[in-house]
């Protein structure tokens, strides 16, 4: 995972496992390893309201993968900005984008603490020719935004 050392930083809260987190319970419902139990809790009992949230979870995600491959190999787009990533799960941006053409280039963007923890440990380079990077940015702030999008990114090439 690059990290450019220009990566704003702020303290991060602790991450309390008590308490239902929701990238953890959209994990779940994509059926990923990073929730507990009281994230799995809650997501069972939204889902016994809202009985469709698992399909539109799922069905999110099978977009997302065939957006991303129609953007690399159909339109030739290289670089992607993620924005409000979530927990990395399967078929993430980076490893469907550099799957399709391995230089590709993609930054996550999120500013949740528990994202960014296993987003440096999990979204990784997928080939030796394409960069992932993420960056600890709040969408609403966009003036407090780290430059270190642009040391990951080419004007040479459209982005997605």
């Amino acid at each position: 995972m690059n990290q450019d050392p220009a990566t704003r930083s702020r303290p991060s809260p602790l991450i309390d496992t008590s308490v239902p987190h929701s990238a953890r319970v959209w994990n779940h419902w994509l059926g990923g390893k990073d929730n507990y139990a009281v994230d799995r809790e809650a997501g069972d009992v939204f889902a016994a309201a809202y009985p469709q949230i698992v399909t539109l979870a799922r069905e999110s995600r099978r977009f997302l993968v065939r957006a991303v491959e129609y953007l690399v190999t159909e339109v030739g787009i290289r670089q992607f900005l993620d924005i409000g990533t979530g927990l990395p799960t399967m078929d993430n941006t980076h490893q469907v984008a550099q799957r399709a053409a391995p230089d590709c280039r993609v930054v996550y963007v999120d500013n949740d603490p528990l994202v960014l923890a296993h987003a440096r440990a999990l979204l990784v380079n997928t080939t030796a020719e394409g960069v992932t990077a993420y960056v600890d940015s709040d969408f609403h702030d966009p003036e407090g935004s780290s430059p270190a999008p642009r040391a990951s990114w080419t004007s040479r090439s459209p982005s997605g």
